[in-house]
């Protein structure tokens, strides 16, 4: 079983090479731009940011994290971004959609590591290293695939609308097939909720101890 799903990704990733090509680069953009808006922010937004992470690792070091909320919300979060996906795949304009998605996504994640390494320091590498990218190792490529699927979805119904060769129950057929590819990817983007709501927070009260 396993096998055949590796052998079955390999063929389509060496079908879509190109589409994975420009949604990694699509997401190392947001990353960069990011981390470069850390740079540009002045002394005044970068005093408001510091004072907001204070007040998280006090609150962190005081309270509890409730896990099972912090699932919920992660998966709820998840779900969304992959419900929009999923829409975007069936519309004309799916690809630059789909794309500023993992531009957003990319840009969040270079912003918060790179504000966390500019106001600790290594200190905040370390705090990104283990409690962020955990959950991304599951969620960032989950995204990418399903996002590649998705473009490539909206590639195929634009080519047969162009052909004219559209017919309702073969829209219906590639959009089940469509829809149960995404489902299935979605799993790895929901496994990283769970690491995000049970992992991750063991490392946040770990790291956060040794940063302040």
């Amino acid at each position: 079983m396993f096998l055949k799903l590796r052998n079955l990704f390999n063929k389509h990733f060496k079908e879509n090479f190109l589409l994975y090509f420009i949604c990694i680069v699509s997401l190392m953009i947001g990353i960069s731009g990011g981390a470069i808006t850390i740079r540009i922010l002045d002394d005044g937004q970068k005093k408001e940011l510091i004072d907001f992470l204070d007040s998280f690792f006090r609150i962190l070091n005081e309270g509890d994290i409730n896990s099972f909320t912090l699932l919920k919300q992660s998966i709820l979060n998840n779900l969304q971004t992959v419900a929009f996906v999923w829409f975007a795949g069936i519309i004309v304009i799916g690809m630059p959609v789909l794309l500023g998605i993992l531009i957003l996504r990319g840009f969040i994640i270079g912003f918060t590591v790179g504000f966390l390494i500019e106001a600790v320091g290594f200190k905040g590498f370390l705090f990104a290293l283990f409690t962020i990218l955990p959950q991304n190792i599951f969620v960032i490529p989950g995204l990418i695939i399903i996002s590649v699927i998705g473009i490539r979805f909206s590639l195929v119904i634009i080519k047969n609308r162009f052909k004219n060769q559209v017919r309702r129950q073969t829209f219906i057929n590639l959009l089940t097939q469509y829809t149960i590819s995404i489902t299935m990817v979605s799993i790895l983007i929901l496994i990283g909720s769970f690491i995000e709501a049970y992992i991750s927070p063991i490392f946040m009260r770990l790291i956060s101890g040794y940063i302040y």
